[in-house]
């Protein structure tokens, strides 16, 4: 039986076992986006700050993973028919492997979206790929495909970019879309079994539709924010366990967590709630919310950064505005933290960094002159940044 004291011990993550120099699903462990314990870099690219950069074939907007010394990415060629999950060398960049998947129907989407949007999650052994109606493919480290699970037949048109999150041996999906059961299928949420790629539990979310947003595992709960709600479910059964409502029709953004919280953001200028585990609100703002942007718990503060570069620093406790500033550029890529520092990167690969703290101080903005949508991964003393073609690993100034 849970306790309330229980409830607030956040965050339990699929990412839990991992190594300090692993980021092994979207937005690293926890997906909080924060990973501390090393020196990161301010200022790129130099020669002495590129460890490598390698082109990636297709188009995709996830973002990179790292495993011990595997870099895993996806990219889609053909229009979507191919889908692509590719392995690469951590030191060198080289393509190890790739492993593709065949789609003779894909999914409608958007060249924001594209059909390589959602970024793969591993365990260490076992690596997660979700493609839209090409479905979720599980594959060992040496590229071996071990299971193929199909999830729907989508309809939406900016595609499909939830990615999925690992806990305990479970891969948890959501599938949000604008179809329903008379004509594809009713939006849903569901885990699979990380060995068999079998499925454990489905729970449909009828009459929800799209949403690109990841969910969190806090509290004991697998926190999902979407369409006018955020809902929370018994990650062993699928069972809903509480709502809160506030959310926008239309919900990109990933909830994060923590200091007791779970804190959910929507736009476009939409609400930010905060709330405690069970479903308490603890301090809510009705503006200001990203369209696209995830927001970052880093310390005692909430960053919040919305498309036109309109960055909101919070007390996270309170919810009480500490800053606002203006970034140069606009934005779709989901901001990430470490070493005293949160990293955002613009659409056209800008990446301003900023001190961490009350108090807004830019420490530098470093162009790579190629358009970004995709979120950095942090691995390490380094930066792992993918744009339009090519995936890029930054380190701290090499001697």
């Amino acid at each position: 039986m849970r306790t309330a004291a229980g409830l607030a011990l956040l965050i339990l993550s699929g990412c839990g076992g991992a190594a300090s120099s692993d980021w092994r699903g979207w937005r690293g462990p926890d997906g909080a986006a924060v990973a501390d314990g090393a020196r990161l870099p301010v200022t790129w690219p130099t020669a002495r700050n590129i460890a490598w950069c390698v082109a990636i074939p297709g188009e995709g907007s996830s973002s990179p993973i790292v495993s011990g010394d595997a870099v895993f990415v996806t990219s889609a060629i053909e229009g979507g028919s191919r889908r692509l999950l590719h392995c690469l060398d951590r030191r060198t960049g080289a393509i190890r492997w790739t492993l593709e998947t065949y789609d003779p129907d894909p999914e409608r989407t958007s060249a924001l979206t594209g059909h390589a949007a959602a970024t793969p999650v591993t365990d260490g052994k076992v690596v997660v790929a979700v493609f839209g109606n090409a479905g979720a493919v599980g594959a060992d480290f040496s590229g071996q495909r071990l299971w193929t699970r199909p999830l729907g037949d989508f309809d939406c048109e900016f595609g499909l970019a939830s990615s999925p999150v690992l806990q305990q041996g479970r891969v948890y999906v959501v599938c949000d879309h604008d179809g329903d059961g008379s004509k594809s299928f009713d939006s849903y949420v569901a885990a699979l079994d990380l060995p068999s790629g079998e499925v454990v539990w489905k729970t449909p979310r009828p009459g929800l539709f799209r949403s690109w947003s990841t969910p969190i595992v806090a509290g004991g709960d697998l926190v999902v924010s979407g369409q006018d709600e955020v809902r929370a479910y018994d990650p062993g059964t699928g069972r809903l366990r509480w709502t809160v409502g506030g959310m926008t029709g239309w919900v990109a953004p990933s909830p994060v967590a923590g200091k007791g919280l779970i804190i959910a953001v929507s736009g476009k200028d939409g609400p930010t709630v905060a709330m405690r585990p069970g479903g308490a609100v603890a301090w809510r703002e009705e503006r200001g919310g990203p369209y696209v942007c995830s927001p970052v718990l880093y310390g005692d503060f909430l960053y919040v950064c919305d498309e036109s570069g309109v960055l909101t620093c919070r007390e996270a406790v309170s919810g009480r505005e500490l800053y606002r500033a203006r970034l140069r550029g606009t934005f779709k890529s989901s901001p990430v933290a470490g070493d005293g520092k949160v990293y955002f990167t613009s659409e056209s690969g800008r990446t301003s960094v900023v001190k961490a703290g009350p108090e807004f101080v830019l420490l530098a903005e470093n162009r790579m002159d190629e358009e970004c949508l995709a979120s950095p991964a942090i691995a390490g003393n380094t930066i792992l940044l993918r744009t339009r073609t090519r995936l890029w690993c930054i380190e701290s100034d090499r001697k």
